[in-house]
Parts: structure tokens; sequence; C-alpha cells
């Protein structure tokens, strides 16, 4: 046996489990090696925007055939001008029929295709594009300068769009170049992938399609277009290539900050908005390079805001198209959260350029490897440029939370995961492949060392580039790199551990049992399932295990290797570990959450563990105050650990000072209030929670104080945003009554638009608190607001606090709204409308009615089967009795149809309202009991007496008092 640290670890073995690949695939006989597009649009409702459009495309043949197969969808293909050109005797296509299954366009030729010859295919097609948000697209805006209405064309090709763009061969493993020459109005500006290479007048399609066949349907003189020809591509998947054909405006970064030319494009109303993303771009792009060692490989990078974008952004090769709210930031409207989340975006997009463009995953089973690292890279980017911030712990945190949370559930799915049908794809876009990828990314640069992580990651891009990977290639590279410097203790390779982190659906729980009279502990594992012991003996990892014994220091227990319980360890039997703690000492594992997994102690050491966190609780670290809250709260949820115990522990929250471990037991304890918030017990739990968190409350700033306490400090803004919200949903006295007067005295500014009296990052928890307490008045001034905002930021907040309103005609109204085109309601937006009047108490009920009587509207005006399934899952998510979920099951069985794109993700959801369920029958009577236990041992906040200030504030010591006669309320308000 080796020691190290306070543990010792035995010897073992391996799991290797294959990856099975979809077969609704092209065949592959042909292969394209390069496009040229020509797109002509007019971008006007009156016309219905027309388009016509001819892609060439040269093709090498890599198995003789007399039929070709590739993508294309929505749009018409001219089945008599689908030609071949070239030299010498060419086939002619007999027929052309279009799949409407798998959007397969087969072409039927008169003889073969020879075996390693190249051909070039002409297909011209037309048609008129549409209102949405993918393949190629209208969006719509208000220009609030001249108040009129424009238009613009954008695309959005992820996962399989590209051939609503134009035909192609539309999987990630036909790489080829690109050339696009796009035809618009004057007055528009085009912007592709890649530089501009010339403008002209001339019609690019003539030869195809003459101006005078265009001209019939565009009713325009030809004089008024243009074509922009870009320059030629590298390499590269369909799904990235994009185009926006708008009127915006841009701004260049300066050029100091990059290699690169870098420019950000909005409207021409919001271009001010853009000087945070090009500062902040550049500098993460640079840092990237330097990171992975790899340099980006295009002469520029745009990025744009579009007005209507169904996903935050998306990494298209040199043009990353964003939501408004994910790339414009205005310090004025803009919260430091929404900031926080302009950066991560950006570097998680431009993350991208390298793990997902200039490598790319074979087929989306791997999506991991292009969203799990730019994911994880995105912690990187972040902390480089805004180290203040420490993205790499807070990101990795909550990434490890959601995984620990998603990945619970029997209905969850591997991170590299067998897709048997592409309309399934949009279904791992999920927590699993973002936030599990990334957190066994982590993982793995923990157990490697960042030094040989990178060595390998630099190997693997530029042995990879411009090609195709899976996580093989991956696990290749990480291996050799390690074996140069040593490998892995127990002689295990990198393959052999994550390959039990990749294939395998679930993360383990270890079971640790000390025996206190020899230093020695046990400790198994199985898969852990919210629902119970229903995993199979089967599934076992490879656990990367740091443990600490209480009088160590954090440093010590880094400074040694990381030690294993390897596959097959402690399934069928106890494996036995020795540690250095004494006998009334502690010991905690996974105290740096290296890993995905929960532990769950013997009594004596959770005594141990919570007596030393009630005593002093910073000598505990940060990170292992965050994994014992969070496997305390959730093993009581699961009945593996006795409430009596997770509570005691979770009340020395009330000491705590660290947003991190403060947030995660207020997430834990959230379960908990969903379930019981429509029940005559939500008060108990209330009162719980209010005595858990007034200090903190009244320490960090809270409403009272009428602004943020220390607005340059990221992580003490995040410490008065959420005791905020949580004090003010608790009742902690004075919460609500400050945010009603904060809001009025919003409503009674001159001019409401330019002076709102309301913190920044307070005002979604002032908003909402308004809208719940007031009347319509209050609803429509804050629609009002909504509507006259130009800082999508702004918008945002306001659509949320819309949803809070406990009028049920105004929530009816509003969800009528959401799946209405050209109602208050984007597009982008409706599903979170949804969600948000789904999630309020008043408002589930009002939704669940809404979403089975307009389950076919929603399908209609969704069209996208994640969207939907966010909404059921949300539905779902509230449920607390067997007849609801009865009643949900038989309207399934009904509406199949507009369920079936969404089929995990109702999975997910039915097995989540069955936790719940079964949660309050065997928990609900005890943890009530228990609520009402240990409220009564520590005092709630008293009520003080003072004097108004001018604007009806008043101070005593920390706590401020706001004293209100409102005479819409009905109520005097008297806050703390």
């Amino acid at each position: 046996m080796r020691r190290s640290g306070c543990l010792v670890v035995l010897p073992v073995l391996v799991l290797i489990l294959p990856v099975v690949l979809a077969e609704y695939l092209l065949p592959g006989d042909v292969v394209p090696k390069h496009y040229d597009v020509r797109l002509v649009f007019d971008v006007d409702p009156r016309t219905n925007y027309s388009f016509f459009g001819v892609a060439d495309i040269l093709l090498d043949v890599k198995k003789t055939t007399s039929k070709i197969v590739l993508h294309a969808q929505e749009y018409t293909v001219a089945e008599d001008k689908v030609v071949f050109h070239g030299a010498g005797d060419l086939p002619a296509v007999t027929s052309v029929k279009l799949n409407d299954t798998y959007n397969f366009l087969t072409l039927t030729l008169n003889k073969e295709l020879v075996e390693g010859s190249s051909y070039r295919l002409q297909i011209p097609f037309y048609g008129n594009l549409k209102i949405g948000l993918d393949g190629v697209y209208i969006s719509t805006y208000v220009n609030k300068k001249t108040k009129l209405r424009e238009y613009l064309i954008a695309t959005q090709f992820e996962a399989i769009s590209a051939r609503k763009g134009f035909p192609c061969f539309d999987e990630p493993i036909y790489k080829a170049t690109f050339r696009l020459n796009i035809g618009h109005h004057e007055e528009f500006t085009a912007v592709s992938n890649m530089p501009l290479f010339n403008t002209t007048k001339d019609n690019a399609l003539e030869d195809v399609w003459s101006w005078e066949t265009i001209a019939k349907k565009f009713r325009k003189d030809r004089a008024h277009f243009v074509w922009d020809q870009f320059e030629n591509s590298v390499p590269m998947s369909t799904y990235l290539v994009a185009f926006v054909v708008s009127q915006f405006s841009y701004v260049e970064s300066p050029p100091e900050l990059a290699n690169t030319k870098f420019r950000i494009w909005a409207r021409s109303d919001a271009i001010d908005q853009t000087a945070y993303a090009a500062n902040l771009g550049p500098r993460v792009l640079s840092h990237f390079e330097r990171w992975f060692n790899v340099s980006f490989p295009l002469p520029k990078q745009d990025m744009i805001a579009i007005p209507d974008f169904s996903a935050g952004a998306m990494e298209n090769w040199g043009l990353v198209t964003y939501r408004e709210t994910a790339l414009l930031y205005d310090n004025q409207q803009s919260s430091f959260l929404n900031k926080e989340r302009v950066a991560e975006v950006i570097a998680h997009e431009l993350a991208h350029q390298w793990f997902g463009n200039l490598v790319t995953m074979k087929w989306w089973s791997d999506l991991w490897l292009n969203e799990g690292f730019a994911t994880y890279a995105a912690s990187v980017g972040v902390a480089a440029v805004e180290p203040g911030w420490r993205a790499d712990r807070s990101y990795a945190l909550d990434n490890i939370l959601s995984v620990l949370s998603l990945d619970a559930l029997e209905s969850s799915h591997p991170v590299s995961v067998p897709i048997d049908n592409p309309k399934r794809i949009s279904e791992i876009f999920d927590e699993i492949s973002y936030r599990k990828g990334s957190t066994i990314i982590r993982m793995m640069t923990m157990f490697l060392g960042e030094h040989v992580f990178r060595e390998a990651i630099n190997n693997y891009l530029v042995k990879h580039s411009y090609g195709n990977a899976e996580q093989d290639d991956l696990w290749a590279e990480l291996t050799a790199a390690t074996q140069r410097h040593g490998g892995l203790s127990r002689n295990v390779t990198v393959k052999q551990v994550m390959d039990t982190w990749t294939t395998q659906t679930g993360y383990p729980l270890l079971t640790v049992t000390r025996d206190y009279t020899d230093n020695s502990l046990t400790i198994s594992q199985k898969r852990y399932l919210s629902l119970g012991a229903r995993a199979s003996s089967a599934s076992s990892w490879w656990v990367p295990l740091r443990v600490l014994c209480e009088g160590e220091t954090q440093t010590q227990q880094e400074a040694g290797p990381v030690q294993w319980l390897a596959a097959g360890e402690g399934t069928r039997s106890l494996h036995r570990f020795e540690h250095g703690a004494a006998p009334d000492q502690w010991v905690i594992f996974n105290t740096d959450m290296i890993a995905p997994y929960r532990v769950n102690y013997d009594p004596r050491n959770w005594q141990l563990v919570s007596r030393a966190l009630a005593s002093g609780h910073r000598a505990v670290p940060v990170l292992a105050r965050v994994q014992l809250l969070s496997d305390a709260l959730e093993l009581a949820w699961a009945g593996r650990l006795d409430y009596t115990t997770a509570l005691q522990l979770t009340s020395y929250l009330q000491k705590e000072t660290d947003y991190l471990p403060l947030s995660t037991g207020l997430r834990a304890l959230a379960k908990i209030e969903n379930v019981l918030k429509r029940t005559p017990d939500y008060g108990a739990f209330q009162k719980f929670v209010r005595r858990l968190i007034g200090e903190t409350y009244n320490r960090s700033g809270g409403l009272s104080s009428g602004m943020i306490l220390n607005e340059d400090d990221l992580i003490s803004v995040k410490m008065q945003v959420t005791t905020s919200s949580w004090a003010c949903r608790m009742k902690v006295p004075g919460c609500e009554e400050n945010a009603i007067a904060l809001f009025d005295r919003w409503m009674e500014s001159p001019n409401p638009d330019e002076n709102n009296p309301i913190p920044l990052d307070l005002r979604r928890t002032v908003y909402c608190v308004a809208l719940s307490r007031g009347s319509v008045r209050h609803w429509r001034f804050a629609l009002e607001r909504r509507r006259s905002a130009n800082v999508a930021a702004a918008r945002d907040q306001l659509l949320h606090a819309l949803a809070c309103s406990r009028d049920t005609w105004i929530l009816a109204q509003y969800l009528e709204w959401a799946i209405t085109e050209g109602s208050e309601v984007r597009r982008q937006d409706a599903a979170a409308v949804l969600a948000g009047v789904t999630r309020s108490t008043v408002g589930y009920y009002v939704a669940k009615d809404f979403i089975y009587d307009r389950i076919q509207d929603i399908y209609n005006a969704f069209s996208q089967g994640r969207r939907i399934g966010f909404i059921i899952k949300t539905l779902l998510d509230q449920f607390t009795t067997q007849k609801e979920l009865d009643q949900f099951l038989v309207w399934k069985q009904k509406n199949e149809k507009y369920l079936e794109d969404a089929r995990l993700a109702v999975e997910q959801g039915v097995e989540r309202a069955r936790v719940n369920i079964d949660w309050l029958a065997r928990h609900r009577r005890h943890v009530v009991d228990r609520l009402r236990d240990f409220s009564s041992d520590f005092p709630e906040l008293p009520y003080y007496s003072s004097r108004l200030n001018s604007e009806g504030i008043i101070s005593t010591g920390n706590t401020q008092v706001i004293i209100v006669v409102n005479v819409m309320f009905g109520i005097l308000h008297k806050t703390y």
C-alpha cells in the first residue's frame, strides 16, 4: 500500500463500453469538396420574402454509384435545371425525388459516377423565407430612432438546418470549402463567414435564373440590387455556414487587442451597446490562441446581435450570431449579472472556433466534444480577462450542481449518446452535453495537471485540424501526453477512466463508513438515483479521490497525487482504505469537487462535520462546504440520510458569509420549496428559511439600502441579489414592502424610461414582487416600459416580471401572446413566458389548462421539439399529486404527435413528477416537523421603530425600514 495525504489506495481494473452510431446517415458514396452557393433575396414582406439560389457542388466519388443522395428542405428544387457541368461524357439526371422524413434529396443518373473521379453538380432552387428561428429566416424589429419597422435575414443551421438554406450534405463529417455570393437590395449589407471579396451589380445567377425570371417575383428594378461575393472559406461542416443581410451598423475593436480583425454588429439604434463585447471579444480570442497554442485561422471575426434568435448564440466560423441579451451591454440598463452573461457566452462561442469548428465531432453522438469543451473553456477565458470574478470556480460549481440534479434521473443519457434518428439530435443539446461534458473535462485537467492536459489538447487540435474526431481520438492524445510525463497512478489509461464517465448514464454515490478503532474506512459505489435504489449493479466508475482529514490544509491535500477508486471496486464488496484522522476528527471526500459524485458518511462522521460547521465553518474549505450541503440535502431528499441530520448541518448557513455555499444550500432547499409552495405547510418552510438568511440579507444590503452595496464586486452583488430574491419569497419582514416602495418611486418618475431609481441588479426581484402584489395598473406600466426599452437586458427583466401577476385573466392574455405571431412576445421569448407563468403558484393552474387545451397551437408556434420539451418538463416539475400525473399521462397519450420530438424531455419530466410525489408521500410530515423544530432554535428578526427620512426609508443599526401607506394595496407596509 502507498500512502498519500490521509488516504491509502489499493489496485484494480477497467470498464470499456462500445459506442453505437446512428443508422440514418447519407450513404457516403460521393462527398462534397467545395460549394459555390449563389443566392439573391428580396427582404420585403410585400413579395413574401422571395429568393432564388444555385448550389454548385464539386463532388469526389468514393464508390461507384448511379445515385447521389444529399439533403434539401423547405424550398423547391428546379428539377429540370439540375445538371452536371464539365468536360467529357457527363451523366444526366433522370429523376429528382425528395424524402420528407429525412429530407433526402435523391438524384438518379443515367450512368454511373466513377470511383476516384470528381464531378461538378449544379442544383438550382427557389422559394420564400419565413419569419422563424432556424434555417434561413426573417427577423424584424422597430428602429427606436426612426420608429420604422425593419427586416433582416439571419441563419441558424445547427444542427440539421443548413439543408433549409441550400442543397448540401448536411452531416458534420462532410467538410468542404464554401464560396458564397449573396444578392440583395443596395440598402442592405451582407456579412458571412469570410471577408468580402468584391461587390458587383451583375446578376450572379444569370446563367440559371435570369433577372427577367427573378423580377417576376421581386417586382423591383435590378439597378437597386448588388451581389456580394465572399472569399473562399476553410474546410468546415455545413452547420457552421452563416450569413446575415441587414441594415445593421458595426464597430471595430482596437487592433492592438488581437491579431484578427474584430467587428461587432447590431441594430443601428443599439450600436452604442457594443463597447464591452468589442473590448472583451478580441482579448478572449487572443488568450485562447495562447492557451491552445494554435492560431485563429481566419482573417476576421464578426459577432452580430440578432433580434430574433432561438439559442443564446451560435459559433458560426468567423460570424458568431447572438441573442441581443448575450452580446449587448449597456452600463445604464444592464445589470452586473447581464455583463457576466455576455462575457460567458462570448468566451463559450470563441472557444468553439477551435473545439467544434477547427476540429468537429464525426457525428452528433459526440456533441459533448464541442459543447463540453466550449463550456469549460468559457471559464478559462472569462477568468483570464475578468480575474476578479473567479469564473473558474463559480462556473465549475454551477455546472456540477446542474449535472448532479439531471443525471440522478434514470431517464438521463450518457455524455456520448447513440442517436438513431436525426430528429432527436436537438434533445441532447442539454445539461449533460454542456455541463457534464465541461465537468469531466475539468476533472481531467485536475487529475492530469494543466500542463499535461494543454499539451495533449494542442496535439489533438493540430492533428485533427480541419477534420473530424471522436472521443477515442481525444483519449489517445491525452494518454500519450500522460505517458510522456510518467503516466497515471495504478497504471490506468485516460480512456479506461473516461469511458466510465462518457459511455454510462449517471454518476456514483460513494458510501463511506469509518472504523473508529483503527483509522480505516470502507467505500462502496453505486449509481445514484433520485427515486432510490434501482440502479444496475453493473454501473461503476473510475472515481478520482481527494480526501481531507481534519487538521490538514487544502494545500497539503492537493499537493499529493489523485488516488482512485477503480471501476468494479466497491460494487460487490466493500473497499478498504486507511486515513489519518483521529476518532474525534472529521473526514471529507471530494473537497475540491474534482468529479461529479455524491458521498454519504456514517452517522458519526456526519455529526463531526456538522459540529465543525456550527463551531467554525471556515475550518472546512469553501468547495467542501458546497459539497457537504448539496450531498446532505439531496441524500435526505432521496431517503438516504435523515432530515434531522441534513437540516442540522444546513442550520450553520446563518453564519455563512461566502456566496457559493449559501447559494448551494438555498438551491438544494428550493426542491423542498417547489413541492410545498402550494400546500398549507409552505409557511413552515418560509419561516425556516427566513431565520436562516435574515441576518445575511441585512448584512448584504438587501432592498432596504436602495442600492447595490459593493457594485464593483460580482460575488458581493450575487449575494445581495440572491438573498433579496429569497427574502421576498420567504416574507422576511420589509422585503416586499421595500420592493413595492421602489417600484412606486419608479412609477412616480416624470420620465420613467430614462430615470429608474431601482438598482440594476435588484430590478428583477423588485419587478416581480411589485407585479405580484400590484394591480393591473402596475402590470400595464411594466408592459409599457418594456415596449419602450431599447436594451434587450431591460426588456428581458420585464418579460419575466410580467409572468409574476396573480390576476388569472392577465396571465391568460400573456400566454395567448406567447403563441401569437406579431404580439407583444417575440417568438424567441415565447417558451420563457410559458415556463415563467407555469412556475408561479397562481399561474400554474392557468398554464396547465392552456397547455392541455392549446397544444396544437403551441406546436405550430414553436415547431421545435426542444422548446416544447422545455415547457412540458417545466409543467411536470410542478406536479405534486398522483392525480395530476395521471391526468397528464392520459392527455399525453392523446397528443403524442405533438410531443414526438420532445420524447426525452417528457420522460425526464414524468420522472421528476414521480420523484416529487414520492417525496411528499414519504417525507412531508417529518420534514415539516423538523423545519418547525429548527425554526424555533434561532430567533427571527425583531420589529423596530424609528423615524422616516424624506424617502420613506429609516435606518436602525444595520437595518433600514420603509413605512409606506399604499392605497392601491390597501395596507400599511412596515418593512425591516
